[in-house]
């Protein structure tokens, strides 16, 4: 070829844009950052609440260009992270993915469909699509969340009154509520006020009760039998656990735990005095039913075992299983005295303490929490374990025996603390029982302590014995605060173990610079005295709210027991204004139970985004463009059509009733399987938003968060199933990808345009994808002239045959072209002036929407071979100024 012809050819495909390979796209450091910021979303709302909703750290994120090339980054404690394409991606378009850190605990967060990335406080799904071309920059936040976690605002409480039936003469009736409820936002009197709460049932049904519990799912509450110094057991003695239903009044014993200890009540002997040894160490201690209603768990203390059993049915006749709580180590096995519960996250945490009893050293004393995996049904390890001698908050009135720190049990009313006497009535000698255990969202661990010493001394009771003088006791329980210190282990508060550890109130006596906690707000007091710590151990946890209400002593300024509430982020409380009184039996010596929230279900969310799948590879590519304006419609497993959505701008669409409220709570239940359908005709008529389109395939790679999951089998439209196994399992997973099957190819055939006899003849056949799809398979087919002679190719894709040239290959994306090379010989009687024309002509797998470019022919002109000594300039002349002159060879020189 010329070199003339050769630069017109490389003009010609430089100006319809062939070449011969396209290489990925070149990184462009012009390209903007993104910030990425993971939080743990609780109340299903797909807004960032900054106050309730904390950054997760150590969360994997992924940017991803075009090429398929990535760079990763780990969020830090805020839970953000910056990513940043520079020179080690491009294409301006990139795809953001965070990895899910703990599958099976967390699920994606509630997303909301919106038209751009502009505002980071609201929440995208996990997998987010971003533009940094030109240097943009973008924030954006998304979640996980334990659907455990969500709680509706402003839920029911509920709680447990316990009643005195001491002195005998003038016991609380049985009509006498113990079980009672109201809403999370209740404060005030409801001694004086009774309308503030709903009873739900009373003394002669339950008795006393501490323990707790709730179902979530059938609504039912739960409350385990306690033993307490004066007050009565229920109808089902000390083993009983009961069932309430709130929507009904109706109380029935559920079950009765066996071993619960044999100590009876005797309240005539003594004001039950003989009963005080067993606080702690008979009958039933905390109880909790798990975030799916199947499970109760229930702690016996007297052969301290931890209890299971069925919470789904109206009674159970006997425990599914029970499982030893093992001595962590106390001074003494009988020390050992477990009794609080908390579930978090799949798991079952047993808390007690060392009571140190057998020694009567403070330094024996310990809270420790264990972890029961209610899969294997076995205790897997210790999470906290710490020593219980720091200093604490005491009563400070006139008593030398104000109860500064914990002491060891006893069954002895103490005449002396830390060296000085006892002097009047009134004690406070907190002797600790770990009672409850909640969870902070970011994983903190919230601690109820009960005070046992409260709990078998009384309020206001004669001198019973020459031992036993006459007592008023002063409750001295806590709430505490345990952090992740080194090795993943808790620890407390009072031990340095948070780092917001404040100093307590300044009440009379001064600050306590030596006392560290993170809620200083559990005191009562006033300029003539002040109780530092009333917590009766009881302590509610709901995301949703920015506080945290617990049992308590004097929750108003008035003596008594209630619900106070305290600030999450600081531990502090507004003193006459946060509390509710709830019950006037025993004073100032403790008269509260347990306290649980009663939470929803969690709510569902499924659905994400349809887009083009441009290269027809099942997966969603960051340069891919969205399907906008499409109609998805959401069916049960009936076949009733429950919600529609249309995509957004960007592609996206969910069904949800918190959100974007397209589908009813009633008609959304876990459990079942739905199906997401893209069935609307209209989209896919003549100028609907699918005209052409066609579903690509689906379930491409091991990664669904990124491919389609539409399927068609045999149906018309494309449609995935999804199938929530738990409440608050949310999909972001039923994508559609679609395809525009249309791929325009073309051919160019190249070669010389002249040849002489026998000479050696090389052709180009350059096949190109014009778009707007990729080309999945492409065949060219070239009869070669009859008269060539040893036709070959080195294309590993091309044959000949019969002297036909055909090649095949693919794929080949947008704008990529591939050459095949063929060289031969012309013939050997090629003739002055004959033309030999050559074509070929590409086909694809994919419809052409321009025939007209799919042929190329290619002329080649023979020329003479001319003698020297004859003259060539005239014949030259003649053919246009070309012609091959061959030289003769001689023994001698060159003629």
């Amino acid at each position: 070829m010329s070199l003339a012809l050769s630069a017109a050819l490389s003009a010609s495909l430089a100006a319809t844009g062939v070449v011969s390979a396209v290489s990925p796209a070149a990184a462009d450091s012009g390209d903007g950052d993104a910030t990425i910021r993971v939080v743990r979303e609780v109340n299903a709302n797909g807004k960032w609440d900054q106050a309730l909703e904390p950054g997760m750290a150590g969360v994997t994120v992924v940017l991803t260009d075009d090429a398929g090339r990535s760079v990763t980054g780990i969020t830090q404690a805020d839970g953000t992270v910056k990513l940043t394409p520079g020179n080690s991606l491009g294409g301006g378009k990139y795809r953001v993915e965070v990895k899910n850190p703990d599958e099976g605990v967390l699920f994606p967060g509630f997303a909301s469909a919106r038209p751009n990335l502009i505002d980071p406080t609201v929440l995208s799904s996990n997998v987010e699509f971003v533009d940094l071309s030109g240097g943009k920059n973008v924030e954006i936040t998304t979640s996980f969340w334990s659907p455990e976690d969500y709680c509706q605002k402003n839920a029911t409480l509920v709680t447990a009154c316990q009643n005195a039936s001491i002195p005998p003469g003038s016991a609380s009736p049985d009509s006498k509520r113990t079980l009672t409820s109201f809403p999370f936002g209740t404060r005030g009197d409801a001694v004086a006020d009774p309308g503030l709460v709903s009873d739900l049932a009373n003394n002669g049904q339950t008795g006393t009760v501490w323990g707790v519990g709730v179902n979530r799912v059938t609504k039912q509450v739960f409350s385990a039998a306690y033993a307490k110094r004066g007050a009565k057991y229920g109808p089902g003695e000390a083993g009983a656990i009961y069932r309430t239903d709130p929507a009904t009044k109706q109380t029935v014993v559920f079950t009765k735990v066996p071993n619960p200890g044999g100590t009876q009540h005797n309240m005539n002997a003594g004001m039950d005095q003989a009963f005080g040894p067993v606080v702690g160490k008979e009958s039933l201690g905390d109880l909790d039913v798990s975030a799916d209603g199947k499970d109760l768990y229930v702690v016996n203390l007297h052969d301290r075992r931890l209890y299971r059993y069925d919470a789904t049915q109206p009674t159970a006749a006997t425990q599914k299983a029970s499982y030893p709580i093992k001595d962590p180590g106390c001074a003494a096995p009988g020390d050992w005295r477990p009794f609080g519960l908390g579930l978090h996250e799949g798991k079952v945490y047993v808390g007690g303490v060392c009571s140190a009893q057998s020694t009567g050293n403070k330094a024996d004393m310990r809270a420790v929490v264990q972890v029961f995996d209610p899969v294997t049904g076995q205790f897997t390890g210790t999470v906290m374990d710490q020593p219980l001698n720091f200093p604490r908050g005491g009563w400070t009135g006139a008593n030398a025996c104000g109860g500064p720190s914990w002491y060891p049990w006893t069954d002895t009313r103490p005449l002396t603390q830390d060296g000085k006497a006892c002097t009047g009535d009134v004690i406070q000698n907190p002797e600790p029982e770990l009672t409850d255990i909640s969870f902070e969202i970011n994983g903190d661990m919230v601690v109820g302590f009960a005070d046992r010493f409260a709990d078998r001394a009384g309020w206001n009771l004669p001198e019973t014995s020459g031992t036993w003088p006459a007592t008023t006791a002063v409750n001295g329980g806590d709430i505490n605060r345990a952090c992740r210190g080194g090795n993943h282990m808790f620890v407390l508060d009072g031990n340095g173990g948070c780092k917001n550890n404040n100093t307590g109130p300044a009440v009379s006596g001064g600050e306590k610079p030596d006392v560290k906690e993170f809620y200083p707000g559990d005191y009562m007091g006033t300029e003539e005295g002040g109780h530092q710590e009333i917590s009766s151990g009881g302590v509610a946890f709901s995301a949703v709210e920015d506080r945290i209400p617990f049992t308590a002593m004097d929750p108003i300024q008035k003596t008594g027991s209630g619900v106070r509430w305290l600030d999450r982020n600081d531990g502090t409380s507004a003193i006459n204004g946060d509390g509710l009184f709830l019950n006037n039996d025993f004073g100032k010596a403790r008269g509260m139970g347990d306290l649980e929230v009663l939470c929803d279900e969690a709510p569902l969310q499924i659905g994400n985004r349809v887009w083009k799948d441009t290269d027809l590879d099942g997966v969603q590519d960051p340069g891919e463009e969205p399907v906008v304006g499409a109609t998805v419609n959401l069916y049960d497993a009936a076949g009733k059509k429950i919600g529609t959505a249309v995509t957004n701008e960007r592609g996206e669409y969910y069904f949800d009733s918190t959100v974007t409220k397209n589908v009813k709570p009633e008609d959304f239940p876990y459990g079942k399987t739905y199906t997401v359908k893209m069935d609307n005709p209209a989209d896919y008529q003549t100028g609907g938003v699918l005209d052409g389109w066609k579903p690509t395939r689906p379930n491409q790679g091991n990664n669904d968060q990124i491919d389609s999951s539409g399927e068609t089998s045999g149906n018309p439209y494309p449609a995935a199933q999804v199938t929530p196994k738990g409440a608050g399992q949310n999909d972001h997973g039923a994508d559609f990808g679609f395809v525009n099957p249309q791929a325009d190819l073309s051919v160019i055939k190249t070669g010389p345009a002249w040849a002489g006899p026998g000479g050696e003849i090389e052709y180009n056949v350059i096949i190109t994808n014009n778009g707007p799809n990729r080309s999945t398979r492409w065949t060219v087919t070239d009869p070669l002239p009859e008269r060539l002679t040893d036709a070959r190719t080195s294309d590993a894709g091309c044959g000949i045959a019969a002297g036909i040239l055909t090649c095949s290959g693919g794929p080949l994306d947008v704008g990529e072209s591939h050459t095949v090379k063929v060289t031969a010989k012309a013939p050997a009687d090629f003739q002055p002036m004959e033309i030999m024309t050559n074509c070929a002509k590409v086909t694809g797998a994919e419809p052409d929407p321009n025939p007209d470019n799919n042929d190329s022919c290619v002329d080649t002109v023979g020329v003479p071979v001319i003698d020297p000594v004859v003259g060539g300039t005239a014949a030259a002349a003649a053919i246009g100024g070309f012609l091959l002159i061959r030289r003769r060879r001689t023994s001698g020189a060159a003629m």
